[in-house]
C-alpha cells in the first residue's frame, strides 16, 4: 500500500509541519508514501500537468494561485476527479464554496494531528486501500496481484489482459466472473471488454476515461448513468 502526497502552502514553516505529521502517522500505519511540498498554486499546478498524487493538502489562501483557483484547475481544467483535495486554511468562511470541488476535508490552523489523521484514515476509507489481492492461474501456477497496483483489465478474446502500475500479464477468464471479486475495490466495468480501477483514472468524462498510463477507454452508452452514479458514490465515500 502507497500514498503519493502533495502538500501546497506559502508558509514553509506550516508544510514542514505537515510534513513532519503525515510522516508520523503513515508510518505508524505501515504506508508507503512520498511527499513533496509546494509553495505556491502555481508551481503545484504545473507540477501536476506531468504528476498525478493521490491526496493533496490545499492551502485556500495564497498569493500566487490561491486555493480555490487551483482545485478549479484540478477539477475543470484537467478534469482530475480521482484526486482527494484536503484543503487547510485559518479561516472557516470558505466550507460552501469549496462544495463543488468535491474536499475530502477542511483543516483549520493550527493543525492538529488528530485532525490531519482523520484526513488519512478517510481517504483510506474512500479509495479502498486495503491489502487486498486478486488472484488468477495460468496452467498449473497461481498469482496474486494486490488490487491497487492493478489499473485495468482487458479483455482480448479468451485471454484477458492484465495492466498493472509495473507490468502486465494474461490469464485466460470471464470478465463477469473478474468483475465480481474486484467490484467493491471501487473497479469499474465500463465496457463488457474493460475494467477499470477508479483510483487509476487521471480523467473522467462522461464519455470516457485516460488511465494513468494515458490509455484511454470509451465508456459504454448503456453503462454510462450507471458508472456516473457510481462515481458519484465513490466520492461520497458510500462505497
Amino acid at each position: 500500500m502507497s500514498v503519493r502526497i502533495a502538500i501546497c502552502d506559502d508558509e514553509h514553516e506550516i508544510c514542514a509541519v505537515l510534513e513532519e505529521l503525515l510522516i508520523k502517522i503513515l508510518e505508524a500505519k505501515g504506508i508507503n508514501y512520498e511527499i513533496e511540498p509546494f509553495y505556491s498554486g502555481k508551481t503545484l499546478c504545473n507540477e501536476l500537468k506531468v504528476q498525478r498524487y493521490d491526496l493533496i493538502f490545499l492551502d485556500i489562501e495564497m498569493k500566487e494561485k490561491d486555493g480555490i483557483e487551483t482545485g478549479n484547475f484540478i477539477r475543470e481544467e484537467l478534469g482530475d476527479e480521482s484526486v482527494q483535495i484536503a484543503y487547510i486554511s485559518s479561516k472557516t468562511a470558505y466550507a460552501m464554496e469549496l462544495f463543488e470541488f468535491h474536499p475530502i476535508n477542511f483543516l483549520t490552523k493550527p493543525l492538529e494531528q488528530s485532525k490531519v489523521e482523520k484526513v488519512i484514515d478517510k481517504y483510506l476509507a474512500i479509495t479502498g486501500q486495503k491489502n487486498e489481492f486478486f488472484e488468477y492461474k495460468k496452467k498449473t501456477e497461481f498469482f496474486k496481484i494486490q488490487m491497487s497496483e492493478i489499473i485495468y483489465f482487458e479483455s482480448r478474446g479468451r485471454k484477458i489482459s492484465v495492466k498493472m502500475m509495473n507490468g502486465q500479464d494474461e490469464f485466460y477468464g470471464s470478465m463477469d466472473d473478474i468483475y465480481s471479486r474486484v467490484k467493491s475495490n471501487q473497479f469499474l466495468y465500463i465496457h463488457k471488454s474493460v475494467i477499470v480501477n477508479y483510483r487509476k483514472i487521471k480523467q473522467l468524462s462522461y464519455e470516457k476515461v485516460i488511465m494513468i498510463d494515458d490509455a484511454v477507454f470509451s465508456i459504454s452508452q448503456s453503462r454510462r448513468p450507471a458508472i456516473r452514479q457510481m462515481c458519484l458514490k465513490i466520492r461520497k465515500g458510500e462505497r
